[in-house]
């Protein structure tokens, strides 16, 4: 996984090569639970310590080997899971202290891309509809504008235009992650 940062909206605030991402001893343990009762018995260290900075403009990739905790990080940062202790400072705030309310604007800033090309994407949708919703969510309501923002969005990443009334499944691997790309910019 990777996680893509709206560097004009959060960046307006930082100066270039001051912290952008401040990750300071994050921890999460996952409870191991048996028996009828589901009582603790012990737990899954998988991320025990870790800590690293991204300043802006820089591009990080976060390497290891199958199962070492590499997404659970990304996860984290992401708050789309809780750390067991630590610290995720982004643009300032602590992430992983303040409340869901809170933590909703700065969603629009922090983004991600998922691992899984295959399994990101709702087969439902046509393309223009996956790489519109963030936009709808976030209030862009004029149809017309959303559609010319989604455009831009398809040639940024090197889709035809043509491609925006088409369903995930006729689309390469290669191809839906950069839907999830323009996805994740949007």
């Amino acid at each position: 996984m990777s996680a893509a940062v709206d560097n004009k909206r959060v960046g307006s605030d930082i100066k270039t090569g001051e912290p952008l991402v401040v990750v300071q001893d994050l921890v999460k343990h996952f409870p191991i639970q048996r028996g009828l009762l589901r009582r603790t018995v012990g737990h899954v260290r998988a991320v025990d310590g870790v800590s690293f900075t991204i300043n802006k403009g820089e591009t990080v990739g976060l390497v290891g080997e199958s199962g070492s905790g590499k997404s659970t990080v990304a996860r984290l940062i992401m708050r789309l899971m809780k750390p067991t202790s630590g610290r995720v400072d982004f643009g300032g705030t602590d992430m992983a202290t303040i409340s869901n309310r809170a933590m909703r604007p700065l969603r629009q800033d922090i983004q991600m891309v998922f691992q899984d090309p295959y399994s990101s994407l709702n087969p439902r949708m046509v393309v223009g509809d996956i790489i519109g919703e963030p936009l709808l969510i976030n209030g862009m309501s004029d149809t017309a504008a959303r559609r010319r923002r989604v455009e831009e969005l398809m040639e940024l990443v090197q889709l035809p235009r043509a491609y925006y009334n088409r369903l995930p499944h006729a689309f390469s691997g290669g191809q839906r992650q950069r839907i999830g790309i323009a996805r994740a910019l949007s």
